[in-house]
């Protein structure tokens, strides 16, 4: 990594979510559908070196960008993104960091220093045609108050497979189908204060009823990001014995490239 503002003041045990994305546009018409967040729809930029610059409504601080839905893990070895941002719409672009793949395409979250933004700009290389990019946010993440204690079942451990088996009259194995393919885990918080459920978490409750989101359980330790949305309503509870402590847990149904 080549980036000098991650972010060293924060602390890394919290879990971060990035689910508000602000940016709005874009000077290149066909990066238009990385502002969707469906994970269907690709931008698939030429082979070589190409900037796209995303726009946000007015400049303001940003400290995470995300993308979901790629094949940046297993198009070439060659590929890279470098991301970069500029206070001024057209102006001077500033390096926040480089982001790097292993050999699978899961989701990537970059956390920072805040930064005051109008603008990113997403530098994509690759030597060969056929890089696919679904989904990119970019705003400020929320930093969990608790980090999770104990009994995560870590997303990119936890793969959630529909399968279809084909079998003889006689029993023999004929084939397996893959019918759909996914990740699915939970994440449990507890002693949340009342103050902070109320005031930094309930805009994540309501985002997370129509959209999906981005979010990283242990930064310190494991760089794994999940790009997903939740299953039900998220329900924070008491966790009584005198105090005003609370709890809350949530599933999330994650996207997950082959």
């Amino acid at each position: 990594m080549i980036n000098s503002i991650i972010e060293p003041t924060k602390n890394a045990r919290n879990a971060r979510i990035g689910y508000k994305n602000l940016l709005v546009g874009t000077t290149t018409s066909e990066a238009a559908v990385m502002l969707i967040p469906n994970t269907y729809e690709r931008y698939k930029p030429t082979s070589g070196s190409k900037t796209v610059k995303f726009q946000l409504a007015a400049s303001t601080s940003i400290d995470f960008v995300g993308i979901a839905a790629h094949n940046a893990g297993t198009h070439d070895n060659s590929t890279s993104i470098i991301v970069k941002y500029a206070a001024t719409v057209g102006g001077a672009l500033t390096t926040i960091d480089v982001m790097e793949f292993d050999e699978e395409n899961n989701a990537k979250m970059i956390n920072f220093e805040p930064v005051t933004a109008a603008e990113i700009a997403i530098t994509f290389t690759t030597s060969t045609a056929g890089l696919e990019i679904g989904v990119i946010y970019a705003g400020e993440a929320l930093e969990m108050e608790r980090p999770i204690y104990g009994g995560h079942k870590p997303i990119d451990l936890s793969a959630e497979t529909d399968y279809q088996n084909t079998r003889s009259e006689s029993g023999n194995f004929l084939g397996r189908t893959v019918i759909r393919r996914g990740a699915e885990t939970s994440y449990q918080f507890k002693h949340l204060s009342d103050e902070w459920i109320r005031q930094s978490f309930k805009p994540f409750m309501k985002s997370a009823i129509k959209h999906p989101f981005f979010i990283k359980w242990r930064p310190d330790l494991y760089q794994f990001t999940a790009f997903g949305f939740t299953t039900k309503d998220i329900k924070p509870s008491n966790m009584g014995g005198g105090s005003r402590l609370m709890q809350v847990s949530f599933n999330i149904q994650a996207h997950q490239d082959i």
